[in-house]
């Protein structure tokens, strides 16, 4: 496909990287979530007393229920999106080295400030900073070709 040769592989890598944490989140709290969903559309509701005259809504159960299943399929949606990133992500991660895994979390999956994480990677490794860049660099390019191709 054409559209694969004009696309930036380095910035969306860097942003696939960056997705990583909030696709694990969403895969681990999005069950919940549809369970508690699914418990409220079930389950009835007791009226509110709030001392306020209230207004008769003769369509508001089934204006509930409506908006509780667009809720759902948002969620399923979500959940369906993370685990199909997850598929394509984590066999290129898993093939990384634990080194370039190392590095290339502490640039883009932390939450610190880029400058930061040379810094940091130099002191625990032992690499002068042209080292660690490099390093960096290479990591990068092993996983967008993974990802993406040539």
């Amino acid at each position: 496909m054409i559209a694969w040769r004009y696309i930036d592989k380095p910035a969306a890598t860097i942003a696939a990287i960056k997705d990583y944490n909030s696709m694990r989140n969403v895969i681990n709290i999005t069950p919940q979530e549809i369970k508690e969903l699914y418990d409220r559309m079930i389950s009835p509701r007791t009226a509110k007393i709030t001392g306020l005259p209230r207004v008769w809504n003769p369509r508001s159960g089934e204006e509930a229920l409506a908006e509780s299943l667009d809720k759902l399929d948002v969620l399923q949606e979500r959940y369906r999106q993370a685990i199909e990133y997850m598929g394509w992500f984590e066999p290129a991660w898993g093939a990384l080295t634990d080194e370039e895994q190392h590095i290339l979390r502490e640039f883009y999956m932390t939450g610190n400030q880029r400058s930061g994480a040379a810094s940091r990677l130099q002191c625990e490794l032992n690499y002068s900073e042209r080292q660690i860049e490099r390093l960096r660099s290479k990591a990068l390019s092993r996983l967008s070709l993974m990802l993406f191709g040539k």
